[in-house]
């Protein structure tokens, strides 16, 4: 059986924007926040702590957690890990979230640093 094969994702898929609000620099890495609302967890915050590849230019890992609220006062959270590619002010960003709702989601991120978005869209692993 192909890898592909083996990575099935149900058939609903969701797609937001969120606002980067903050990015924060130090020597061990960067901090980015950001916010926005998505239709099935309500308005979330998200929270990326990138890591670079020291041995290839552009490329990295992050881990990073995610809490979301909905409008009827239902809490989630998710632990994310995974990489980005970058070009520039431009990047994308593929993870694996663990959600406390227990749909483990897989996740596409394309970023866009000059207008501070990032296009994200998600849909549950198959179980």
């Amino acid at each position: 059986m192909s890898l592909a094969e083996q990575l099935k994702l149900e058939e609903e898929t969701f797609s937001f924007e969120l606002k980067i609000t903050s990015i924060t620099q130090s020597k061990e890495g960067t901090q980015v926040n950001a916010t926005g609302t998505v239709g099935r967890y309500g308005k979330v915050w998200l929270t990326y702590d990138f890591t670079a590849n020291p041995k290839q230019e552009h490329t990295g890992s992050f881990v990073g957690i995610g809490r979301a609220v909905t409008d009827d006062g239902v809490a989630n959270e998710g632990q994310r890990r995974g990489v980005y590619v970058g070009d520039g002010l431009t990047g994308t960003v593929y993870s694996l979230d663990d959600v406390s709702d227990g749909a483990p989601n897989f996740c596409v991120e394309h970023w866009d640093l000059k207008a501070e978005t990032i296009q994200l869209q998600f849909a549950r692993l198959e179980r």
